[in-house]
């Protein structure tokens, strides 16, 4: 089935089929695992055939849902095993049994939520787990405004504990399946390593050696300009008709605009919003004129193009689709296992396997981009499971800050969870 027809009705139904089948199985080892003898755990080739057993059992289910059943079925046992193999001779095999049961109780837990994060026909959506985690983690990440200021006002705010995940958002490492030939310049790409490069050379520059004009909407008044060549021609071989408009372009989401031909400024909006947070100040020159000095950092611009990506979010492109609706997924997908999960609980593995992943985050991801949520173009969702697995290797790439926000993520849903029982 094609995005483009893909209803609410028709993917929910998808994410779960998966989980659906995860839980019992944890439920089913669980009280497997409660029924026996402690001491037959020492033994492991029990628990090798009480595994077979319940292959049997299970037997008849669609190939795809039988293969992952087992494959499923199969990493928790031995997980299990090496579980009680590392620890029988420093732990009572009573208590190791306890810690199983635990694991296991832990891990049905977070699949519970999972299984019951939205409501099938969206009523009451706002009361929601995913409703809720998507419009948490948007505040702080890709917040919603309506204009730029406003935007920008809120992505500064969370910068100071979280401005690397406002970055990774931006910064798709996918970037290099962009259409480079025939760029589509209404389409807003994500944060490409080259581009990163111009906004570090913008910043410098703006911050060592800026020129100084005449702010063209404010008499008596200097802003700081840049020669376009001085930033651009460094990373662009020669600057013909189709460079002349990627300059342009990647100078608006940058909140930059090209004056005379050969200088790259702030817009009258930007120097408004920059003035407002302090990145710019006014200097009163011996003249009587007012030079506005540049204090810039990186952040500064890339605040700014996150910003202008979230105000024109329908003009994302494909790959920043992708990447913005993958991270949420996985943000959310971990801020549930954190929260349910105990830091030692052995089954951690199993949930951030790949194949339990592209089992999961890929509906996920899809679910989110709903107009209640991110209003994002779910048709652009790429269903190839090679694309997938490749967004998969980066996804989380180890940011700590990503680790902070999943722990914040965890504590916002033990907030929900009271709200929802004291309700």
């Amino acid at each position: 089935m094609s995005s483009r027809r893909e209803k609410w009705t028709d993917l929910l139904p998808r994410y779960m089929t998966f989980i659906s089948h995860m839980r019992p199985i944890l439920r089913e080892t669980r009280r497997i695992i409660m029924d026996l003898d402690a001491d037959l755990l020492l033994d492991t080739e029990v628990l090798d055939k009480i595994r077979q057993e319940e292959e049997k059992r299970n037997i008849r289910k669609v190939r795809a849902l039988s293969e992952f059943s087992a494959m499923y079925r199969s990493n928790i046992y031995e997980i299990i095993k090496d579980f009680i193999i590392k620890y029988r001779d420093q732990i009572a095999i009573i208590d190791i049994k306890d810690y199983i049961v635990d694991f296991l109780h832990e891990s049905i837990e977070a699949l519970n939520v999972l299984q019951n994060i939205t409501n099938p026909d969206e009523r009451n959506l706002e009361n929601t787990y995913l409703y809720r985690l998507v419009k948490f983690i948007e505040e702080i990440v890709f917040s919603k405004g309506s204009n730029i200021k406003n935007i920008y006002a809120k992505l500064l705010e969370h910068a100071p504990n979280f401005y690397e995940c406002q970055r990774h958002i931006l910064m798709p490492h996918t970037y290099y399946r962009e259409e480079l030939e025939n760029p589509d310049f209404f389409m807003i790409p994500g944060i490409s390593p080259k581009t990163y490069q111009i906004v570090n050379n913008i910043t410098s520059l703006f911050n060592l050696d800026p020129n100084f004009g005449l702010y063209p909407e404010k008499e008596n008044y200097e802003i700081p300009m840049l020669l376009k060549n001085d930033v651009f021609l460094p990373y662009i071989d020669s600057i013909a008709n189709a460079e002349e408009q990627a300059i342009e372009s990647i100078a608006e989401r940058l909140g930059l605009r090209i004056l005379d031909g050969i200088f790259l400024a702030p817009k009258q909006e930007t120097i408004e919003i920059f003035l407002e947070h302090n990145f710019l100040r006014e200097n009163k020159q011996s003249d009587g004129s007012i030079r506005m000095i540049p204090q810039f950092s990186n952040e500064t611009f890339i605040l700014f193009y996150l910003a202008f990506a979230s105000l024109r979010r329908g003009f994302l492109s494909k790959e920043l689709i992708n990447w913005i609706s993958m991270n949420f997924a996985f943000l959310i997908y971990m801020g549930i296992l954190k929260w349910k999960l105990s830091d030692e609980n052995i089954l951690y593995a199993i949930f951030k396997d790949l194949q339990t992943n592209e089992k999961v985050l890929p509906y996920l991801m899809k679910l989110i981009c709903f107009p209640n949520y991110l209003g994002l173009d779910k048709m652009k969702i790429r269903d190839s499971v090679q694309y997938r697995k490749e967004i998969f290797n980066f996804i989380g790439s180890q940011i700590d800050n990503l680790k902070d926000f999943i722990d914040e993520i965890a504590l916002y849903c033990e907030t929900i969870d009271k709200e929802k029982k004291n309700r």
